[in-house]
């Protein structure tokens, strides 16, 4: 393939084509010819969000659309659309756009969104696939509740979700000594679990005040990031966090922290806690696992690993950078 965007014709037939979802907010979406996507929300919120894929390369096309949408719940709103840019190498193979294309649509059935637009190009400035995307979605015109000393901090599912997923599938030589086939596949299976739309959708029913979706910097740096965006400070009970044996066995060989790898599929919530004791029975009832992790503070924020207190801190460069 030459440098430059995609020829209309192969739009139409390997990204067009395969846009299948549609939602009725989206009044107009992608198409020749067509610079921006037209949206009626009818009288709610906007929430807006973008994010790119940079460190996967399988199921990046899932991962895209998860991450955003992630973000959008976390927001304690629902994704509409989202909007993708694809850029390629020139050497790039169709297989390899169908793959993603299909991949995104398929994320966007499961999550009710629609792909409204983006942009596709090949370009020399990439060595391989690069995805960015937006995301748009509505959220209730309501106040939120300032989070206050002795609320909890509860989460759900555990940590590295993305990252055991993500090692498991572009690292498998790193770490086909030390685990067995099961095992591997569990890893890589957690792709599946990389949505919180479900849980953010029961917190918002039992008071959630404010929740963040666990990305880079994993569980410790999204606990400092939900503190400061509460302007309350924390503490994190280390061994209240579920860690699977899986991972727990990867980041040991690898030399990697645990909390500190990105963990999309599970959410952060802070909530009092009566509503808290609710949210959990929920959470639990539906399938979801789900702990309290944490305690707001008047203390200077903290996280707490056995016996031993450590001050948190800002979150450095994820730990599977390392890799």
């Amino acid at each position: 393939m030459k440098c430059g965007k995609f020829e209309d014709s192969f739009l139409a037939e390997n990204i067009f084509n395969a846009i299948k979802h549609k939602r009725v907010e989206v009044l107009q979406g992608s198409g020749t010819g067509i610079d921006c996507a037209v949206l009626d929300l009818q009288g709610d919120l906007v929430a807006v969000t973008t994010d790119p894929i940079t460190a996967a390369t399988v199921n990046m096309g899932q991962l895209c659309v998860h991450i955003c949408c992630n973000d959008i719940a976390a927001e304690g709103a629902e994704p509409v659309a989202i909007f993708v840019t694809m850029l390629t190498p020139p050497d790039v193979k169709t297989d390899e756009i169908k793959t993603i294309a299909k991949d995104i649509n398929a994320a966007c059935a499961q999550l009710n969104v629609q792909l409204a637009g983006g942009h596709t190009e090949k370009t020399d400035a990439v060595r391989r696939i690069v995805l960015s995307a937006t995301a748009i979605g509505r959220k209730p015109n309501k106040r939120q509740q300032a989070v206050e000393v002795g609320d909890w901090l509860i989460m759900t599912k555990g940590a590295a979700y993305e990252a055991g997923s993500i090692i498991a599938s572009d690292y498998y030589e790193k770490i086909s000594s030390v685990l067995q086939k099961e095992q591997i596949e569990f890893l890589k299976n957690l792709i599946n679990e990389i949505s919180v739309l479900p849980e953010s959708k029961i917190a918002m029913r039992h008071g959630a005040k404010r929740m963040h979706d666990i990305t880079e910097g994993g569980v410790l740096g999204a606990a400092w990031e939900i503190s400061r965006a509460a302007g309350c400070n924390i503490q994190v009970l280390c061994d209240d966090i579920l860690i699977h044996p899986e991972i727990k066995k990867v980041c040991k060989h690898l030399g990697l922290d645990p909390l500190r790898l990105m963990s999309s599929g599970s959410l952060l919530i802070a909530c009092g806690e009566t509503d808290g004791t609710g949210m959990l029975k929920e959470l639990k009832k539906s399938g979801i696992e789900a702990r309290k992790v944490g305690i707001f503070t008047q203390e200077d924020s903290s996280y707490v690993c056995g016996e031993k207190k450590m001050a948190l801190t800002e979150p450095a460069e994820d730990e599977i950078y390392k890799l």
